[in-house]
């Protein structure tokens, strides 16, 4: 489930001067750029983005635009998935990412932002787990501040793991049949830990999901490209969005209606089953 995702950035080195001096440098969209009006579930999603940042921000004055061609970062020449413009207050979107939750939840981060870069504070601190934040984003943030003391290394034992389903029961009639589901994992001591993982899985590995129903099934992971995103301050909660679909065939990603157990887990460790049931 690892995706490339990278943010150009256009700003003029005058702090002063950053409204007019972006205008004058904004960067011409794709060729084939076509504006889009966003779907019911981006409202849901700038809601969870501005719930994580305690930001808020208008996603009526963001306009949104999709393209086909292959998009690359300005500075790098490494290819994105999409970028934020500010100025113009614009998103651009490969196609193949506009439903993608993590990456569009990123970009509308910069959007309530209202800036360039990637403030450790934000994309792995506040809305980690919520907008997405991969390698390039990781080395923008700056280094991982060292913790107070050294984190001790424990069991799953020592974290509790949760879940939400959001709706509570996903429909087709709501947000086209896209749904959330969060994992939760919550130190339980008062020390700064690190889980040790059960033997056979990666140490790297951070949350996965599992779906299983008569009606289909799907299952996931994540892996850190942080410290971040494995060592626990005190009582710290980590969280992990999951983003899922109702659809027509069990396959291709997609759910059907019907009764589902699910369960989470960090580092390999699993919470029991709980259960959910989409609607017909």
């Amino acid at each position: 489930m690892d995706r490339k995702l990278f943010l150009p950035l256009w700003f003029c080195a005058c702090a002063p001067l950053i409204a007019a001096c972006t205008r004058i440098v904004e960067p011409s969209l794709p060729g084939d750029a076509e504006e889009f009006s966003p779907p019911p579930v981006y409202s849901t999603w700038w809601k969870m983005t501005e719930a994580c940042s305690a930001l808020t921000g208008s996603l009526g004055a963001v306009s949104w635009y999709q393209t086909t061609e292959v998009v690359h970062d300005t500075n790098s020449g490494d290819m994105i998935a999409g970028y934020w413009v500010p100025g113009s207050n614009r998103i651009v979107l490969t196609s193949s990412v506009m439903m993608d939750g993590g990456i569009v939840r990123h970009e509308m981060l910069h959007a309530l932002l209202q800036r360039g870069g990637h403030p450790r504070g934000q994309f792995l601190g506040n809305c980690a787990g919520t907008v997405d934040c991969e390698e390039p984003c990781a080395a923008d943030a700056g280094p991982y501040p060292t913790p107070p003391e050294s984190p001790i290394a424990v069991s799953g034992d020592e974290i509790e793991t949760t879940l939400d389903v959001e709706p509570g029961t996903p429909a087709r009639a709501t947000d086209g049949g896209r749904f959330s589901l969060t994992v939760m994992a919550r130190n339980k001591s008062a020390h700064w830990v690190i889980v040790s993982p059960p033997s056979g899985v990666d140490a790297g590995q951070t949350f996965s999901f599992d779906v299983q129903g008569a009606n289909g099934a799907r299952a996931g992971d994540q892996h850190a490209v942080d410290p971040s995103q494995t060592i626990f301050a005190p009582h710290e909660t980590k969280r992990q969005v999951f983003d899922l679909v109702i659809g027509d065939y069990p396959f291709a990603d997609q759910l059907l209606p019907g009764d589902y157990a699910v369960r989470g887990a960090f580092a390999g460790w699993w919470s029991g089953d709980g259960t959910f049931v989409i609607a017909p």
